[in-house]
């Protein structure tokens, strides 16, 4: 420290010195560098900090006009000049929504638009606008420890070390898509991405089919991106894309993907380029965001929400109006029941005012995992009804209802990468035969022997809620989602279900997602091992995406159902016939195989499932109770709410009352039992959740047999879960019974 006189300073008079940053660091929360000074002392005088520092401290004139440019908020002036209600920073609590099956996805949303204690900054669910994951305390630790902040970058640097040459073959890519493939570990493209992306850049219209898990919505996001990069390089402000997604969650899951690819040019005043519009969220928040400078350049929005926003805003319809790409993905599920209404209604509306600007077409991709010309018939008013021994590809049949309806450019080019096998040749499929009081009982078994990543999928909400029930009694990490919840907790729970299916994976544990059809669409879930069919799916195209859940990418899945006796010879047998390709034949005969050869009988190991029975039936009774009981307690409170409003006596003996209220709540009072036998059963399960399964119970001592059980004990070997049994996995159990045959 100098011994020269110190004198009392601001902080800005002061000389801060650059501190250098390595030019391989990105950037980090908006930071350019870091600056620091030394020789400087901080006195607290009657409760404020002052500071003290000698003359060589102390910035001269000359100095002054650097600082400023130093210190100087970049984005400062943009934020000061918008108007309050412009800034995209407001926050708004996040709106439940009724279950998707009774609600349109249009209806208006009642939140208001008012500040809260929290101030100007989003808050985690606010991000779910934005695409953004919300981030672990852990994860924001990391993230600062890692020091990163923003450099120059050579782009051409960096991806010369990468080399990406199949994605080179396919086009002339931008460094920034390139990179961002780089990043994300997509060192190939798939087929649909290699067929698709050449063409798309080109402006073609297309059809695409592809199994799920196959990529496409990179085969369809990088021409949209590409655009998207050109128009930062031509400062050019009209929107670029619009992709519509049947399902909430997936919308936010593409506008994620496609943030990650592009995420070296969307930072600050250009990082909500990429937006999802989706019910469930603020709309206010949505319309903020909307006029926030350079945003919403690639919308990625459910129908019902995109409707609702052109319809209350016209600037919004002349501004979209504008668009080069317009996507539908998943499209059998966009043109069936009530999106179709809704996306005519907005086609309509865009090319009314697309005849005042541009030309009346854009560019249109859709894309979809099944196309089925049983549900593509319901678009047309007439149906054609086909010719004895015509054999019109079904392709191009769907493709002509579509041309009347939506109105492409010019005739789509159909890229077919899967138009044989509707179920990937990656999935294994297996069947499981139970009555239909033994699907609970047949689902644990499975979970027991084969404990993994598991996705159970239910035709009925009640379902749902009580196996998440029945499996958390048994101990099983188990999540739920269905229609009803608020986005947010659904949201939650796959957030759960992701972090503890990483961790359990690596112990050998069961972790275990239930679900309604809600999660069958498009949603790509991580490491996903085994799905389970509940029940049989209504459909043929929803069977094909449920079990789309597994065998994502490169890696192999289990899908299993669980039928009874009576649905076997008449539902699943046409749920066979429907997916069975027309190719294939018995060999030996030339004949069609008959539809029980196309999917396999699980082995089901009886002695290991007379050993859960017990198990099952105390959490079953459990189960019941505990969601009975609940469902009773909301029905009184509701009642008791009603009688409040109307001033009558809810228990007075009226004549008059309600008999379908009063058989519901029988219905529900039979399935409770009482405290003391609650506590009784849950002590009994307890109890035998502790004693372990055994593979041959018929051995007396541990020692005994074929099998030296106590010797696998103390070695720890073979399965985790049950004594004496060899490791296995439902994948190689149904590759092995493959080959014996």
């Amino acid at each position: 420290m100098s011994d020269n006189k110190k004198v009392q300073v601001n902080w800005d008079q002061l000389k801060w010195n650059s501190v250098p940053v390595s030019d391989a660091l990105d950037d980090f929360g908006g930071f350019y560098g870091l600056e620091e000074i030394d020789g400087v002392d901080v006195n607290i005088v009657n409760g404020q900090a002052q500071l003290f520092t000698t003359d060589k401290h102390i910035k001269n004139e000359n100095d002054t006009e650097d600082s400023e440019k130093l210190t100087a908020d970049p984005f400062e002036q943009d934020e000061k000049s918008n108007d309050e209600d412009v800034n995209p920073y407001g926050e708004d609590e996040l709106i439940e929504f009724k279950n998707m099956d009774e609600m349109s996805e249009g209806e208006l949303s009642s939140a208001d638009d008012s500040d809260n204690e929290f101030g100007d900054e989003f808050d985690e669910e606010e991000k779910l606008i934005l695409g953004d994951k919300p981030q672990t305390e852990t994860e924001k630790k990391d993230e600062l420890a890692a020091n990163v902040f923003n450099a120059d970058l050579n782009l051409e640097d960096v991806i010369s070390s990468s080399e990406l040459p199949e994605w080179e073959k396919i086009g002339n890519l931008s460094m920034t898509v390139l990179q961002g493939l780089s990043k994300l570990g997509f060192v190939k493209p798939t087929e649909i991405q290699a067929k698709t992306i050449p063409l798309g850049l080109e402006g073609h219209d297309i059809m695409g089919k592809a199994s799920t898990g196959s990529g496409k919505t990179l085969a369809y996001g990088i021409p949209i991106l590409e655009k998207l990069v050109e128009s930062q390089n031509t400062k050019n402000k009209d929107p670029i894309g619009l992709i519509f997604t049947p399902t909430r969650e997936l919308a936010q899951q593409v506008s994620q993907h496609l943030q990650k690819i592009t995420e070296l040019i969307l930072h600050e005043k250009n990082k909500y380029a990429i937006l999802s519009l989706t019910g469930g969220l603020s709309i206010q928040k949505q319309e903020r965001l909307l006029k926030y400078d350079g945003s919403g350049k690639i919308i990625i929005a459910t129908p019902g929400r995109f409707l609702e926003l052109i319809e209350k805003n016209s600037d919004l319809l002349e501004r979209f109006c504008k668009i080069d790409t317009l996507v539908l993905d998943e499209a059998d599920r966009l043109l069936q029941d009530g999106h179709f209404d809704e996306f005519e209604k907005i086609i309509k509306l865009l090319r009314s005012h697309r005849k005042k600007t541009k030309s009346q077409y854009w560019q249109t991709m859709i894309f979809s995992a099944t196309f089925s010309i049983d549900l593509f018939n319901k678009l047309g008013s007439v149906t054609r009804q086909k010719k004895k021994n015509e054999k019109e590809d079904e392709l191009q049949l769907v493709l002509k209802h579509l041309m009347t309806k939506i109105h492409f450019r010019s005739k789509p080019i159909i890229i077919d990468t899967n138009p044989e096998s509707k179920i990937s040749s990656q999935i294994k499929e297996a069947l499981i035969e139970c009555a239909p009081l033994e699907r609970d009982l047949f689902v644990y078994y499975f979970i027991t022997m084969y404990p993994g990543t598991t996705l159970v999928f239910c035709n009925a909400i009640e379902s749902v809620k009580k196996l998440n029930a029945y499996l958390n009694q048994l101990k099983i990490n188990t999540y739920q989602i269905h229609s009803p919840m608020t986005q947010k907790n659904r949201l939650k729970n796959l957030e759960k279900f992701k972090e503890k299916a990483s961790f359990n994976s690596k112990i050998n544990k069961a972790t275990v997602l239930i679900a309604s059809d809600v999660a069958a669409r498009g949603l790509d879930i991580p490491q996903i091992e085994h799905v389970i069919h509940y029940h049989l799916p209504r459909t043929a195209d929803v069977y094909i995406h449920r079990s789309g859940r597994t065998a994502r990418a490169s890696n192999e899945g289990v899908a299993v159902v669980l039928c009874s006796p009576q649905e076997s010879v008449g539902p699943l047998r046409k749920l066979r016939k429907l997916l069975a390709s027309d190719d294939v034949k018995v060999k030996s005969k030339g004949k069609k195989m008959k539809w029980q050869k196309t999917i396999s009988l699980l082995p089901i190991e009886s002695d290991i499932l007379a050993q859960l029975k017990d198990r099952s039936t105390l959490a079953s009774e459990l189960a019941d109770n505990e969601i009975a009981t609940n469902s009773l307690h909301k029905d009184d409170n509701w009642l008791a709410k009603a009688a409040e409003d109307l001033g009558i006596d809810v228990d007075s003996d009226d004549e008059n009352k309600d008999v379908y209220l009063a058989k519901n709540k029988t219905k529900k009072m039979n399935k409770t039992i009482s405290k003391d036998q609650a506590k009784f059963d849950r002590m009994k399960l307890n109890e035998l959740l502790t004693i372990p399964l055994r593979k041959d119970r018929r051995q007396k001592y541990l020692t005994g047999g074929l099998v030296n059980l106590a010797d696998h004990l103390v070695k720890k070997r073979g399965h985790n879960g049950i004594i004496g049994h060899e490791k296995t996995d439902a994948l190689s159990t149904l590759k092995n019974k493959k080959r014996k045959k």
